[in-house]
């Protein structure tokens, strides 16, 4: 079991999940639910690995039931599909978010989804001896043609890294397209923050899904998904960003970099350390729901013989339940440069803590991603 930061007491733990109206919101919610339309698709399609944690509850958006994750949306398709294997799809956010947020970065990248669009634009015709499917190249590419049924027309180059990966039965069990759709590109290189440093990967936009290649992580970690779930729910506003002159505080992981926002302006940042490997700072949206401005903070992981114990700790702002805080350290001086030490809490320099601690009030949206 995981123990972060401090125990504080169980009424200040339990919040309530915002309302969900007619039009799709998203919940201020404990993430890793799985609504009951989706437990199926999500269980025969490695869906923790396809597509992450759930980062909503169930929506409904116009006549259909929604969840979003990290990865993807889901689609309840059932009222008006026959076919069982087509009841649940996975919703083309690519192609929605070049044509709704064309200025929003792609995952974390330096690439936006309107630079996509220009790329697309960027078509090959189909070799001579080509009669539909996909076509191996002579340089071990692939061309996959921009047509629903894979029938002969222009298209793109998939490069033979992502194409084995598209062929994984265990990500793909029911085919590759279903799941990331056509490819919308060829591959172009991009750079993404990774431990809050810069690198260039490659990457390519498929309709449901983005691939980027990273020649430097372990052989089972090249190629990944991009997080474009995430990226619909911030970029189109469904994670509820306070409009007007409402207070926020944003936090990138990939950058460890914190952000507060009054309405559209921003008006502090400062660099942060964020949870280690296996006590992972949460990402969601939610709200300060208690400070306090001197605590301890202990803990215990009896499954991994830690125990921890910091007195003083300066300026806690409490952010989500089982004991994630914004807080002051003055025990090491890594914020920004992407080493990631706490068990699970947003550590930040002192007067930069101290400074978030009297401009925030108690219900100030946090926002983690």
């Amino acid at each position: 079991m995981k123990h972060v930061c401090i125990i504080v007491p169980l009424a200040l733990l339990l919040l309530t999940p915002l309302a969900l109206p007619g039009a799709a919101r998203a919940q201020n919610l404990v993430t890793g639910y799985i609504a009951a339309p989706f437990k199926g698709y999500y269980g025969r399609n490695a869906g923790d690995l396809s597509l992450g944690t759930s980062q909503t509850g169930l929506l409904r958006q116009g006549a259909l039931p929604v969840q979003y994750f990290d990865k993807g949306r889901l689609e309840d398709h059932s009222a008006t599909v026959a076919d069982p294997a087509w009841q649940v799809q996975r919703g083309r956010l690519t192609v929605e978010l070049i044509e709704r947020a064309p200025a929003f970065k792609v995952s974390g990248s330096t690439t936006s989804y309107g630079e996509i669009k220009a790329l697309s634009a960027n078509m090959h015709a189909p070799p001579e001896w080509f009669t539909g499917g996909s076509g191996l190249l002579d340089d071990g590419t692939v061309f996959v043609p921009y047509d629903a049924t894979l029938r002969p027309a222009y298209g793109y180059i998939v490069p033979q890294y992502f194409w084995q990966y598209l062929n994984r039965a265990d990500l793909f069990p029911g085919g590759w397209l279903a799941v990331a759709g056509l490819p919308l590109s060829d591959v172009f290189p991009t750079i993404v923050y990774k431990n809050g440093a810069p690198r260039q990967v490659m990457m390519q936009p498929y309709e449901r899904i983005v691939l980027t290649y990273d020649a430097m992580n372990a052989p089972d970690w090249q190629v990944e998904m991009g997080n474009i779930g995430w990226d619909a729910l911030l970029a189109t506003g469904l994670l509820n960003r306070p409009q007007g002159g409402a207070k926020r505080i944003e936090v990138s992981l990939a950058r460890q970099w914190l952000y507060a926002y009054q309405g559209d302006e921003m008006v502090f940042d400062a660099p942060v350390v964020t949870g280690k490997d296996g006590w992972e700072t949460p990402q969601g949206s939610f709200k300060i729901f208690y400070k306090v401005a001197l605590t301890d903070m202990k803990g215990e992981d009896k499954e991994r013989g830690e125990k921890w114990e910091v007195k003083d700790v300066p300026h806690a702002m409490y952010f989500r339940e089982g004991g994630f805080a914004l807080h002051g350290a003055y025990w090491h001086n890594l914020f920004g440069t992407g080493a990631r030490t706490s068990h699970g809490c947003v550590n930040l320099p002192l007067e930069a803590a101290e400074t978030l601690y009297n401009w925030a009030p108690v219900g100030t949206a946090v926002i983690v991603y």
